[in-house]
């Protein structure tokens, strides 16, 4: 049959056995997701990369769900500007992957807020408002989460606001996972406080963990060369996403992922949808 015919050239062309092609003509879902997630009686070897489920024409068409953690500090709104103009052109280019995709939020400043219980946004038009509502929120400084706090210092709660869209939001077995995180700080982690008060709950090896634990990659927009913040200049704004820290690899690199200096994108040399579009495609039912 035509499937088990494209499917048996596609095992050819990545070394699979023919026994992989027979249990996917078998099982309408393919039986394994293209994270690697493995039903029972599965045959995938870990060893090899997953193809993800195939239709008629030898395509995969895993979904995909991405999530954004935003920083909604005093200094991101041209972000949100950024962001906000390139969500159509983000839509398609998921579209043109898998029409079988979920869009959702996380905010932080010292605390953090999973906006809607990390629902799904279910039109580019949607998205937009919700960027044009919280890059209005920017100029507050207030705490997204309804912490009654003022936001005094540099360090953001980058480490929460991750650790929270890794563990609350949905991330469906057979999904593409991507995480992509905006912020132009550093980050404290537990036990620390901010000076306002509010704790660090977690810390970055927790969030670490988290993220590989659920096969979620992360694209992380971050400050290599540390700027005035309004309180003050951050020591290093670069570590956990752009290098390592303490020891522990970067974010983006835990987790194959891909980290860009956000200030390529203030300075027009970085299109923030491109970037974003092309860490999507590139995991797009690839092996975590």
């Amino acid at each position: 049959m035509r499937t088990l015919a494209l499917c048996s050239l596609i095992a050819t062309l990545f070394g699979l056995s023919a026994t992989s092609c027979t249990a996917r003509q078998g099982t309408p879902d393919g039986g394994s997701g293209g994270n690697g997630d493995t039903g029972s009686g599965s045959t995938h070897d870990a060893n090899r990369p997953d193809i993800g489920p195939l239709d008629d024409t030898g395509g995969c068409f895993d979904p995909i769900d991405l999530v954004f953690v935003l920083d909604v500090s005093t200094s991101m709104a041209d972000e949100f500007a950024h962001l906000r103009d390139g969500i159509a052109s983000i839509f398609t280019a998921a579209d043109a992957l898998t029409t079988d995709h979920a869009f959702s939020i996380v905010v932080f400043v010292d605390d953090v807020l999973v906006v809607d219980g990390c629902g799904q946004f279910e039109t580019a038009e949607a998205l937009q408002a919700q960027f044009d509502h919280w890059r209005t929120f920017c100029a507050s400084n207030g705490e997204p989460g309804g912490a009654r706090a003022q936001n005094g210092d540099c360090p953001e709660n980058s480490i929460d606001a991750i650790y929270d869209a890794a563990t609350m939001c949905t991330w469906r077995p057979n999904a593409t996972h991507v995480i992509i995180h905006v912020t132009d700080d550093t980050f404290l982690e537990s036990p620390a406080h901010f000076s306002n008060g509010l704790p660090a709950m977690h810390t970055y090896a927790e969030t670490s963990a988290a993220l590989v634990a659920n096969q979620i990659r992360v694209g992380a927009f971050a400050q290599q060369t540390p700027v005035f913040c309004g309180a003050g200049t951050s020591a290093n704004t670069a570590q956990g996403f752009l290098e390592s820290y303490d020891g522990m690899p970067s974010l983006p690199e835990a987790t194959g992922g891909r980290a860009w200096d956000i200030a390529d994108v203030r300075n027009g040399s970085l299109d923030m949808a491109t970037a974003i579009n092309e860490l999507v495609a590139s995991s797009h039912c690839q092996a975590f």
